[in-house]
């Protein structure tokens, strides 16, 4: 009888071991994964934050707690395209002079108070204010805003700019906690590190080391924000002053995630040996690296013969595989790929040709040497250290020198201390703007025309491409612009690299493909996901 039992209860087992896989299978097959609220993500972030605030944000720390505590009237989405946040709409004149912002209803600041176009108002005036120097402050130069009613904003320009839309982008700030303030104490206050804010996150708490400085940040979930409550539950910032302390971290399973690191010290996270449930994700970044000839220095340059031979002896793909670890494009023009997005790629140009560069460099009646100036980043010393070899193959004798990056603006940019400079150019946005980097008028500093570049061509369509407000008229004007100044070759176009993020396996929902900067991979942060359950299709 006991026999019976015994092959009863496993016959039983057995039957509902199949039926359960059966039904497994067929739920599998009949529902979708989504997203559930719940979970904490750890992060590892360089520097630590000192102002976290819209106005006055200056690092990459600070940027980051930025975008994760405030948001703006627009914020970018996965394409790195700015689009409504707190603004319900935005409508643009007919002659591209006004734009007039709703703001959706209902909307509030973190501590639960309301959101109207005060603080709107109120936000970009101090943007505006020269007492407070904002790093901002040049994006609003020109440009008047006055309130319609309570939730309505108009902003006023002077002259057309396409790419002034972005500018919408900027965090918003709460008026009834900042203007008792006095200006000049802006950046002393605790609401610098203690922040409200309208974005996805709210601070929970800070922690601090002995000296003061922030050592980690807990964020919670934002019911109000203004896009929907995040999936996550807690994020938990860690601050490290290397990027070895930020991998040991991770290697120590310590954090869960890091950005912005450099491609080489990431290749060791991928091994088997680490034992780690990561992946590396890579995010196409608005950011060109190129070697600008400075033709009043070094006259030889002016030869445009000379130029090609610096240029065909380089081996792009090679300094994309080493330099980069195959996180990276190359490029051949002054504008990343993304920019063409909806419109005609111009065609990639594989310039390597070292048998023409031998030949040139040959002809010459004096060998071509320069000395090339760049700063003291692992990748750019090293990719200066294979340019170096790459040219003198050809025959082509360089001298290599460095400086600190924060010595670059004084003694290298301002005064055009160089004669050639390997150095990147943010090229900031779906929509940018490169007349800072090209136009004729810039060549001086505080202008960023580094290549020293003059062309009344190329002038004009940089004109044209900031101020009309037609797509196709400006993707062509992009186009033209990088054919007319590919042709000329101001400046040797290598790569263009990507951002890399380390994120556990388990995080879903992180599309974003463009970013123009590193604190943008968090502008779709409500988004991801460590939680999840299945719906059957039927009823999601």
């Amino acid at each position: 009888m006991r026999g019976e039992i015994f092959v009863f209860v496993v016959l039983f087992i057995i039957a509902l071991v199949s039926l359960l896989g059966i039904v497994s299978e067929v739920n599998k097959q009949y529902s979708i994964e989504t997203p559930a609220y719940g979970g904490a993500l750890r992060e590892g972030i360089l520097g630590a934050p000192r102002l976290i605030n819209p106005v006055l944000a200056q690092t990459d720390a600070d940027r980051d707690l930025v975008s994760l505590i405030y948001t703006g009237l627009l914020r970018y989405d996965t394409e790195g395209v700015a689009a409504p946040a707190l603004a319900e709409k935005y409508e643009i004149s007919n002659d591209g002079l006004e734009y007039t912002v709703t703001l959706k209803n209902k909307i509030y600041w973190q501590d639960g108070e309301g959101i109207t176009a005060d603080d709107v108002v109120f936000t970009v005036r101090l943007a505006k204010n020269p007492q407070l120097s904002s790093p901002r402050r040049a994006n609003w130069e020109g440009v008047d805003v006055e309130k319609i009613d309570e939730r309505t904003v108009k902003f006023i320009l002077k002259k057309p700019y396409a790419p002034f839309v972005e500018n919408l982008t900027l965090g918003i700030m709460p008026k009834h906690l900042w203007e008792p303030i006095p200006i000049s104490q802006y950046p002393l206050v605790a609401l610098n590190t203690a922040p409200v804010g309208a974005g996805p996150y709210e601070t929970k708490s800070v922690s601090r080391n002995s000296v003061g400085s922030i050592t980690s940040i807990k964020l919670g979930s934002n019911k109000y924000f203004a896009l929907g409550v995040p999936h996550i539950k807690t994020l938990e910032l860690n601050f490290y002053q290397t990027e070895e302390a930020i991998m040991a971290a991770l290697k120590n399973k310590n954090i869960d995630s890091a950005g912005g690191l450099s491609p080489k010290l990431v290749e060791s996270l991928k091994k088997p040996a680490a034992g780690l449930d990561v992946s590396v994700k890579s995010i196409g970044l608005q950011r060109i690296i190129a070697i600008f000839l400075n033709q009043s220095l070094k006259k030889e340059f002016a030869s445009i013969d000379v130029r090609r031979a610096i240029d065909a002896a380089i081996d792009k793909n090679l300094l994309v595989q080493n330099i980069l670890v195959g996180f990276g494009k190359t490029i051949s023009g002054p504008l990343p790929e993304s920019v063409f997005i909806g419109a005609d790629i111009p065609q990639k140009i594989n310039t390597f040709n070292p048998d023409l560069a031998q030949s040139i460099a040959a002809k010459q009646k004096n060998p071509i040497t320069f000395t090339l100036t760049t700063a003291q980043t692992p990748e750019l010393v090293d990719a200066a250290q294979m340019l170096k070899e790459m040219w003198g193959k050809a025959g082509i004798e360089v001298t290599i020198k460095t400086f600190n990056l924060q010595d670059l603006e004084p003694l290298v940019i301002g005064p055009r201390r160089y004669e050639a400079f390997l150095y990147g150019e943010e090229v900031v946005g779906q929509t940018p703007d490169p007349f800072a980097f090209w136009h004729s008028s810039q060549r001086a500093y505080p202008g960023y025309n580094i290549a020293l570049y003059a062309n009344s061509k190329v002038d004009q369509m940089l004109d044209s491409v900031r101020s009309t407000l037609d797509p196709d008229l400006r993707a062509k004007n992009y186009a033209d612009i990088q054919k007319e100044i590919t042709k000329d070759l101001p400046a040797v176009f290598l790569f263009t690299p990507s951002y890399i993020y380390v994120l556990p396996v388990n995080l879903k929902g992180v599309e974003t493909k463009n970013i123009n900067t590193g604190s943008e991979r968090f502008s779709t942060v409500h988004e991801w996901y460590l939680e999840k359950h299945y719906v059957w299709k039927i009823f999601n």
